[in-house]
């Protein structure tokens, strides 16, 4: 890996902090204010799934959709045979699932931010157009990632800390993709792993959104925080038509 695909791979990374850096502009956040967050956070997890892991999937071997049923399932297991065995304690107010959403939406967009900087390094190592492309692809996501988990980290306990922190692990798990793959060879399985990881983390988004988050959002009686859901798939488009200012020959 080269030094400046190193820069590349730390611009990735720090796009993801940059995400979470939303939760601490404001000081102060409602109920209502949270609910938002969360109906936010479902708008983008369903655009990622469906509009770039999923066409992702497919591009490659489409029978490796079995893996986002399988995503499905393991979080589906962990929320109803793992989590349900922690106990949260009378002094919190938050649901009995919210260890699990928060525990499924990190584990889902730490694998794809691995596999976000596996995919960078691996690709230069290939060739440097498809590198470009590449990188051009994961810093269309990046920003909702950070985004995305520290508004669901927050929306749950409340902690800005907490939530800056969660940004920050995915840019950790960016920067620890990039390294293993500078250890492997570009050719290793045509990216097989990472295309099954992609599966799977769609899968994760796909319940963690419909099963915890919607849910959470459809209790309030506020049709101006229910209307956040569509804000966060605007914010999704937004975001893609943005970078694609800066990449207009990538698609």
């Amino acid at each position: 890996m080269t030094f400046e695909v190193f820069l590349y791979v730390l611009l990735a990374a720090v796009a993801n902090v940059i995400g979470g850096l939303v939760i601490l502009i404001k000081k102060d956040w409602s109920k209502n204010g949270l609910n938002a967050l969360m109906a936010i956070s479902a708008g983008m997890l369903l655009s990622i799934a469906l509009l770039d892991l999923i066409p992702e999937i497919l591009d490659h071997h489409h029978d490796y959709s079995i893996f986002v049923l399988a995503g499905i399932m393991v979080i589906f297991f962990f929320q109803q045979f793992v989590s349900r065995h922690f106990h949260f304690g009378e002094e919190t107010h938050h649901h009995s699932n919210s260890r699990s959403a928060i525990t499924g939406a990190l584990i889902g967009l730490m694998i794809h931010t691995f596999f976000d900087g596996f995919s960078i390094v691996a690709s230069f190592e290939i060739d440097v157009s498809l590198g470009v492309t590449v990188l051009t692809a994961v810093l269309l996501h990046k920003i909702p990632d950070g985004l995305t988990i520290s508004s669901i980290v927050f929306s749950f306990l409340e902690n800005k800390k907490m939530a800056f922190l969660a940004a920050v692990l995915l840019g950790i798990s960016t920067l620890a993709g990039a390294i293993l793959a500078n250890f492997l060879s570009p050719q290793t399985g045509e990216f097989n792993i990472a295309t099954i990881a992609i599966a799977f983390t769609a899968g994760i988004f796909i319940y963690v959104a419909c099963a915890d988050l919607l849910p959470e959002v459809n209790k309030s009686d506020n049709r101006l925080v229910s209307s956040f859901f569509l804000i966060g798939i605007i914010v999704y488009f937004l975001l893609n038509w943005v970078m694609n200012q800066f990449s207009p020959h990538i698609h």
